[in-house]
């Protein structure tokens, strides 16, 4: 099988239609392609849709909301940097979206919102390179804990800003930290 060359789109059939196109708008700072009371697609990027809405009316009885383990989990996005992930983080927690977990995963730095309608996006950096990687996912230390530990993106946000080496902030407590190109940023 020949691997995808990109993310093309995701597509959400939505009770809470106007809250979540809201929602993509906000958090990835898209544009409207088009929109109408039954649809709406949005992008980011040069790609002609990376989200579309499908509006289906009224939540039924209950909130509406679906919570796991039905649907998609989450969607991940790479970014290049920390100072891309973290200033995305800081854009988001000032608009009063936080990320509802929170993960040194020990290959990724990880951080998980959730929409309106509880579906996630996981906005990450890579900390390993592809070999590293593989070379951590098969050790003893991710066997005994393949979810990762949680950690304080606020704490992380301000040593970034002080300067100060956050190599230990971004690891997972049974790692040893390594020069990570993603993290020379400030």
């Amino acid at each position: 099988m020949v691997a995808p060359s990109k993310f093309a789109h995701v597509v959400y059939a939505t009770h809470h239609y106007e809250e979540m196109v809201e929602w993509y708008r906000t958090v990835f700072e898209a544009t409207t392609q088009h929109a109408n009371d039954r649809l709406s697609f949005l992008t980011y990027d040069d790609e002609h849709h990376r989200f579309a809405f499908i509006n289906l009316g009224p939540a039924p009885e209950g909130d509406g909301r679906r919570h796991e383990p039905v649907g998609v989990h989450h969607v991940a996005y790479t970014w290049d940097d920390i100072d891309g992930l973290l200033g995305t983080y800081e854009r988001l927690r000032d608009s009063g979206i936080r990320p509802v977990v929170r993960l040194r995963h020990g290959m990724t730095l990880s951080m998980y919102y959730e929409d309106p309608d509880g579906n996630r996006s996981e906005f990450q950096i890579d900390l390993l390179d592809a070999d590293a990687a593989n070379e951590f996912m098969e050790s003893d230390a991710f066997a005994a804990n393949p979810i990762g530990e949680d950690f304080d993106p606020d704490e992380l946000l301000a040593a970034h800003r002080a300067g100060t080496d956050i190599a230990t902030l971004v690891f997972r407590s049974d790692q040893e930290p390594v020069a990570v190109p993603a993290l020379s940023g400030n």
